[in-house]
């Protein structure tokens, strides 16, 4: 469940505070909980709806950042050095395309492909029928698709204009040690 509230707020601790709020809402609402339905769905529905008021209270709040936002989302936009993989931009990649998925297709994407639920158990989480979560998944992947493409050849782009930069000055520095070579 953290690990939703992470992927949705840029700030640990506000993740951590969301995740709080979550188990707080389930205790409150375990007595409205029937047993004949499944627990999952109906705790993800609990984390979605937190994460969509959290959303609507940031978008009404102010129009400008404070000094703390602006250091959680250059913490999470900075490139993860320390990743033992290397593959840290690939993922920067993967939560910036999945970010750009518009809501009700982002929530039903992440239900099915990253959290493993049913299409039944999706329904249940997001409250509509399991064709609108077919149909929500689908165009949740094309969404997807599209801007981790745009993303890729964006950063492929931006790397070839460095790489080409870096090759322009290693040239004009040899070519200026080269000039000083001949001059001694």
């Amino acid at each position: 469940m953290l690990a939703v509230f992470e992927k949705h707020v840029a700030d640990h601790h506000a993740a951590h505070d969301l995740a709080q709020e979550a188990w707080i809402r389930v205790f409150g609402a375990l007595r409205t909980f029937r047993s004949d339905a499944a627990f999952r769905p109906w705790l993800f529905a609990i984390v979605l709806n937190l994460v969509r008021d959290d959303h609507r209270r940031r978008a009404r709040g102010s129009s400008h950042f404070s000094a703390h936002d602006v250091e959680a989302a250059l913490e999470v936009a900075a490139p993860r050095r320390d990743d033992p993989s290397h593959r840290a931009a690939d993922r920067d990649a993967l939560d910036a395309a999945l970010a750009s998925v518009p809501e009700p297709f982002r929530s039903a994407l992440q239900l099915v492909d990253a959290f493993g639920f049913s299409y039944d158990e999706a329904a249940q989480s997001l409250d509509c029928s399991q064709g609108t979560v077919r149909s929500r998944v689908h165009r949740g992947r094309l969404a997807f698709r599209d801007s981790y493409q745009r993303l890729v050849a964006a950063e492929s782009a931006a790397n070839t204009r460095t790489s080409l930069a870096y090759v322009a000055r290693s040239s004009a520095l040899r070519g200026q040690a080269n000039s000083t070579e001949e001059l001694t």
